[in-house]
């Protein structure tokens, strides 16, 4: 081979060997600008040598100069990844006299010893590998001193979320180490924004930056096949049985629906089909695998753990069962297919509804036209900071705070980070003990271990393994049901957290359960088992996933399609004389019991929209609500005026609500348990000392689920006009598409304590309250009167304000507080001291009154004596009436402990004279 790229004369030796006719576009664009010593992305579809483009001009570098272990570290996002690269980067390197390892959890104790003793000039790992060497390998993070270059492979699946932070902020930390502004390549699929994705790999580089872009002439032959809904599962089995061609790959959105539709393989008797996710063991993906590369295998039914770039043969189709959720990914897993330059990408989409249709044809359409989304990079997560934090103090012993500032700022995800958030940050990890801070230094506090333990047979609710910090990817949090103490089975705790409460019946294992209680401390749910009721399947997590927004501005276009499916949607619009639907046009319609908004719109500002709306409902009317969101529009248990009342609401009022809504949803609470334990939070959470972490959480979730900005401007479309509104009288097809979205429902952690948290120190009358914590007048009123039976802080009694004769409650420990205060003195102080009352007291339900009589004056002198005449420790009922004038009586309190019946008497007292002399 004509060695055009200059490089080194036994690298061409292998090419020779590989038998390589020539090379690729992106590797001939790529390779002289790597040489060249520049950072370099390369932003290629699959199939186009990327890893080679990458790999071979480092070889070259490593062979013409010093070369010492480890001079390269190779970063993929998948440990399934990690086995198929090293045989793939060893083939090269160790021709070349350059030695290779590799690092995950699952690497056999005897190649982790070699490791030691013989150092790789390469190491392959993932960002916790990276992380766990930094942190704790005390011997052999000496070695990354000599790092000159890093590889990031698969950067796309890195940069948007926390683990690509995590990296970003270990290539600083590496930078620092090494001491040496190393070479950062990254390889990436094709996405709609690569400029954005190579600033956050660069990070503090100062090296030459390019971007090598590298767009697709495949001809993508992808057809979209429709069964009938009503057969469900079976016919979307049914129908891929009949398009194998194998070896196939069958994705799907989920690991839920991977399993259910291998269920359903079986039940039709198709052969040599394997299953591959990431809850099964890698032994288990192995042979998946490798029965795929040997041909022994026709089928394997996955999720995006065979997205990426594991070598498992030539793939003649891909079968997506139901369209994904982004053109990205639509083109990763069809990419699979025709793995060459010049292969042909054979697929088909399986649609169960109507609207699969249009979505499939839409991400078909955007892929042909080019239209890629951009990605979001996560900003500044906190979480984040709070780990790499503690991973420098674990590498360093006792650091300089101002010297982990500036290693975490360098990262991008961090470069707005100010110092008195940081300062923020480690004053709550120092509270939480975490660290411990003296003279601008922080070591590590004896909380650390209390948490990230070793032995992680302990069950405490926060324990986590040690091998657990070093990994940002959400810990598969469950909840365990349990029937007569005995397991039956796990729910994600998400999926809880959004759609599970008291008294519904869900379906486990093929029976049908009735959930009696949730424990979100311990994750426990006990139920019973029932013979009927409509229930709810769980879903893993990963199965309500954001969809592209691309796919509102496509498939208005796509509603012209000749499509016999489409056709049918469009026609039942054109008959009744409608607009077709779009995003400037919103059609309002009743269905089972909900109000339906059905338009074309962004799904995250449509959950913005149906959290407000549930917000709304919640707050004021009942918490018996619940609300639906999609890119079909969303709906609302509820009164169907409130959209038009937010719509005509201030920015500063809708952004308020907006913020609003999301603590109260489910989304909220289930980020807010996922980094707790990042800040060293154990336990419940707090609004007072807990700050830090609750405004975390609700930027997180805000970022991830939720678009406030463009919710403002939506809802002043609407109150300009600028959205055409259409009433229906009968349900159509995008109403019935909302309908099919799953029910969310607001999320109360623990109102008890809410409202506890809220009376603390202070007396409010329930509508006061009501306003307060957000929640309807009813409930409120309902939990106070509940919590007047406790024993402890929560405990809550009522009294009569005398200056505007209503009723305030409290919690019971403050009353004395308040009884002695000026705002109330009135209220507990009768004029006439002297005139005697009559108390009717009663100490149980099925108890007669007991009458005492009494005057304000021996109350006020010896209440001490007073209480010793009562001869029990609570009373259940109590009134207070005047002698000579019976009918003037107080109302009745209930649920008053002995210690504190004589303030209660002195309010009643109050009262009545207030009465009489008015």
């Amino acid at each position: 081979m004509r060695n055009i790229l200059s490089l080194d004369r036994r690298i061409c030796e292998l090419l020779e060997e590989r038998k390589w006719s020539g090379f690729t576009e992106a590797q001939l664009r790529a390779i002289p600008e790597i040489l060249e010593g520049k950072n370099v992305l390369i932003v290629a579809p699959t199939g186009y040598g990327k890893t080679e483009a990458a790999l071979l001009p480092v070889l070259h570098m490593m062979l013409n100069s010093p070369t010492k272990p480890v001079s390269l570290v190779y970063i993929t996002p998948m440990k399934a990844l990690i086995n198929d690269l090293t045989l793939r980067i060893s083939w090269w390197a160790n021709k070349l006299g350059l030695s290779v390892s590799r690092k995950h959890g699952e690497v056999p104790q005897k190649e982790r010893t070699g490791r030691l003793r013989n150092a790789p000039h390469i190491m392959v790992t993932t960002p916790e590998g990276l992380e766990v060497d930094l942190d704790w390998a005390n011997k052999f993070r000496e070695y990354y001193r000599n790092v000159k270059w890093m590889i990031i492979d698969e950067v796309h699946e890195l940069i948007p979320t926390k683990r690509g932070a995590q990296l970003s902020v270990l290539a600083e930390r590496l930078k620092e180490l090494a001491g040496y502004d190393f070479q950062r390549i990254g390889l990436s699929a094709t996405v709609g924004n690569p400029k954005t994705l190579s600033d956050y790999l660069f990070g503090t580089s100062i090296r030459r930056r390019v971007v090598v872009r590298v767009k697709t002439s495949k001809l993508i032959d992808v057809n979209v096949n429709k069964v009938q809904e009503e057969l469900g599962w079976e016919g979307g089995a049914k129908a891929i049985a009949k398009g194998l061609k194998p070896p196939t790959l069958i994705f799907t959105n989920s690991r839920f629906s991977t399993e259910r539709l291998f269920e359903e393989m079986e039940r039709l008797k198709v052969q040599k089909v394997y299953v591959h996710h990431s809850s099964i063991s890698r032994d288990m993906k192995n042979i998946a695998e490798d029965n795929l590369r040997k041909g022994e295998a026709d089928a394997i039914i996955c999720t995006k753990t065979l997205e990426l770039g594991i070598d498992v043969g030539k793939i003649r189709k891909v079968i997506l069962y139901r369209p994904p959720p982004s053109v990205a990914s639509f083109l990763q897993r069809v990419g699979r297919s025709g793995h060459s330059i010049d292969g042909k990408i054979e697929g088909e989409v399986i649609c169960l509804t109507d609207f699969d249709v249009l979505e499939a044809i839409s991400l078909i359409e955007l892929s042909k036209e080019g239209k890629i989304e951009g990605l979001e990079p996560i900003q500044e997560p906190l979480d984040v900071a709070a780990r790499e934090v503690l991973g420098v103090v674990l590498q360093k012993g006792e650091v300089e705070v101002g010297q982990i500032y500036r290693i975490i700022r360098g990262s991008k995800y961090f470069r707005r980070l100010r110092p008195e958030t940081f300062d923020e940050l480690i004053s709550y990890m120092e509270k939480n003990e975490l660290l411990v801070v003296e003279g601008g230094k922080t070591s590590l506090g004896r909380g650390f271990f209390r948490i990230w333990q070793f032995d992680h047979k302990k069950r405490l609710p926060w324990v986590r393994s040690f091998s657990e910090f070093f990994s940002m990817i959400s810990g598969n949090d469950v909840f365990l049901l349990r029937y007569e103490g005995k397991p039956v089975g796990e729910i994600d705790a998400p999926y809880v957290y959004r759609y599970i409460r008291n008294g519904d019946v869900i379906r486990i294992s093929g029976r049908l359960w009735k959930v009696m209680r949730i424990n979100n401390n311990v994750m426990l749910i006990d139920v019973i088992p029932v013979t009927k009721g409509e229930a709810e399947i769980p879903i893993w997590r990963g199965d309500s996933i954001i969809r592209s927004s691309l796919l509102v501005k496509e498939i208005p276009k796509i509603l012209y399609n000749e499509n016999e499916v489409v056709s049918r949607i469009r026609s039942w619009y054109i008959e009744r004389g409608l607009p077709i639907p779009s995003n400037n046009v919103i059609f309002v319609e009743k269905g089972q019991g909900e109000t339906v908004f059905s338009t074309l719109i962004d799904e995250k500002v449509s959950m913005t929209l149906a959290h407000m709306l549930m917000f709304e409902v919640s707050s004021k009317d009942t918490i018996n609500t619940f609300a639906r969101a999609s890119i079909y529009g969303f709906s609302i248990k509820g009164e169907e005026d409130l959209l038009w009342k937010l719509a005509s609401k201030s920015r500063e009022e809708v952004k308020k609500i907006a913020l609003a809504a999301v603590r109260r949803s489910p989304l909220f609470y289930s980020v807010m348990k996922e980094i707790q334990t990042s800040f060293g939070k154990m336990g419940k959470t707090s609004q007072k000392e807990d700050k830090l972490l609750i405004r975390e959480a609700l930027k997180q979730t805000v970022q991830r689920y939720f678009a406030i900005k463009r919710t403002v401007r939506y809802l002043e479309r609407l109150n300009s006009g600028e959205l055409t509104v259409v009433n229906l009288e009968s349900q159509s097809p995008l109403g019935k598409a909302v309908l099919g979205s799953p029910p969310i429902r607001p999320w109360f952690s623990d109102p008890f304590r809410i409202i506890a948290e809220t009376l603390e120190g202070g007396a409010y009358t329930v509508t006061e309250l009501s306003e307060m914590v957000s929640l309807p007048p009813s409930t409120v009123e309902a939990r106070l009167k509940k919590m007047r039976r406790g024993t402890g802080e929560r405990r809550t009694i009522s009294f009569i304000d005398v200056d505007d004769a209503e009723i305030r409650w409290c919690l019971a420990k403050d009353l004395r507080k308040i009884y002695g205060s000026d705002s109330f003195y009135s209220s507990f102080h009768p004029n006439e001291v002297d005139q005697s009352a009559i108390a009717m007291i009663r100490t149980g339900q099925d108890d007669g009154f007991l009458e005492m009589l009494f005057t304000p004056k021996e109350i006020i002198e010896d209440p001490d004596l007073y209480r010793r005449k009562i001869p029990f420790e609570e009373v259940a009922e109590l009134r207070v009436k005047d002698p000579a004038e019976p009918i003037l009586q107080s109302p009745r309190y209930y649920f008053i402990s002995r210690d504190l019946l004589p303030i209660i008497l002195l309010n009643a007292t109050s009262y009545i004279q207030s009465l009489k002399y008015s």
